[in-house]
């Protein structure tokens, strides 16, 4: 079998690629199929239409291989762009359609099924310019699944009711991320919905440890790692200062070792912290898989709608306690993960038994 995954594509985003990544790795894994994420591009080849500015990228890509000499000439986040190019050409497979604003109508018969997710495919705030492609507009109905999509907000505005309804309705199986996203789908098709795990969490501690890459910052003393998507929290550095930890901020610009790290990177920092302080999904995911105690904030800013498939997830397992408002200092490092396995046995037999129905195996 041949398969086609369509997901957003951010090369300065962790929780995207490493999602893209784990479809990929399972998909091949667990049912030895061809697996290819499909990639739209408006432009002709780079090195054709973009000569130049594809030159560049190649020589900083190139050049982050060697830490030594790009942090002596490329900026923190050229390099960050750089790592994340790199650990996603080697560990992601993928093909890219040329010179055309969505995917052509000629993919339908280059597969023989198509997956659109994980990540907020279905968000209207900032996913409007792919929404034919993540409604798999150009495969015929029977082809049409989706694999723990997330539309990222409570509801679809009155205005873009029709949209979804049309761009769903050809869908043969559906799962979310979310409550929230099998309620939309409820009140706009009229259908049930599994809501499943994202699929990070189906690749195990060790399969992701082989595509860990140490990081460039010096991690030498127990540290505390901040990563926050809206706007910084600092009531916990006077909590770190005192009891003996360092504090890295991934967000940062000002660490470019630590600003410029990519998703293997990303990994390595989150499994080996002495506690994760974070409003991102996949940030408190990868804590929860490597036991890694964690505090949850609330998205402040712009992106303060996304909090549903937060609540999702750490209600599957046991964490609706972990919210930073809800914490008192004491209770920071005291993170029970003893109830995880058995959780996740459970969320992972669902997952492959949507994915059966899906694949017909």
């Amino acid at each position: 079998m041949k398969i086609g995954v369509v997901t957003i594509i951010d090369y300065t985003n962790f929780g995207n690629r490493l999602q893209n990544y784990a479809v990929c790795q399972f998909l091949r894994r667990q049912y030895r199929c061809t697996v290819e994420t499909l990639e739209g591009d408006k432009y002709d080849k780079p090195y054709k239409s973009r000569p130049i500015g594809w030159i560049k990228e190649e020589i900083a890509r190139l050049m982050a291989m060697n830490p030594a000499v790009a942090g002596k000439r490329l900026s923190p986040r050229t390099i960050r762009i750089a790592n994340f190019q790199n650990w996603s050409l080697k560990h992601i497979p993928r093909k890219r359609f040329y010179n055309c604003e969505r995917l052509p109508d000629t993919v339908n018969e280059e597969y023989d099924c198509f997956l659109a997710g994980s990540d907020q495919i279905w968000n209207y705030h900032f996913a409007s310019n792919r929404t034919e492609d993540f409604f798999l507009s150009f495969a015929e109905n029977g082809k049409k699944n989706s694999i723990s999509a997330s539309f990222g907000v409570e509801s679809i505005p009155e205005d873009k009711r029709q949209l979804y309804i049309n761009g769903l309705s050809g869908f043969s199986h559906i799962s979310v991320r979310e409550d929230a996203g099998a309620e939309i789908i409820k009140d706009l098709l009229g259908r049930d919905v599994p809501v499943l795990v994202d699929p990070v969490m189906m690749l195990d501690t060790e399969e992701w440890m082989r595509v860990e890459k140490k990081p460039r910052a010096d991690l030498s003393k127990p540290y505390v790692l901040k990563y926050y998507l809206g706007e910084e929290e600092s009531e916990i550095d006077r909590w770190a200062k005192d009891n003996g930890y360092a504090i890295y901020s991934l967000m940062d610009p000002k660490n470019g070792a630590l600003y410029s790290s990519g998703p293997g990177e990303f990994l390595s920092l989150i499994r080996n912290a002495a506690l994760v302080c974070s409003d991102s999904f996949h940030c408190i995911v990868f804590s929860i898989l490597f036991s890694t105690p964690f505090i949850v904030y609330e998205r402040q800013g712009k992106e303060n709608y996304m909090t549903s498939r937060l609540k999702t997830l750490l209600g599957k397992f046991g964490f609706e306690n972990r919210w930073s408002q809800l914490l008192t200092p004491e209770e920071y490092l005291a993170c029970d993960f003893t109830r995880v396995k058995d959780r996740l046995e459970i969320e992972r037999k669902k997952f492959m038994d949507y994915m059966t129905e899906v694949i017909g195996e």
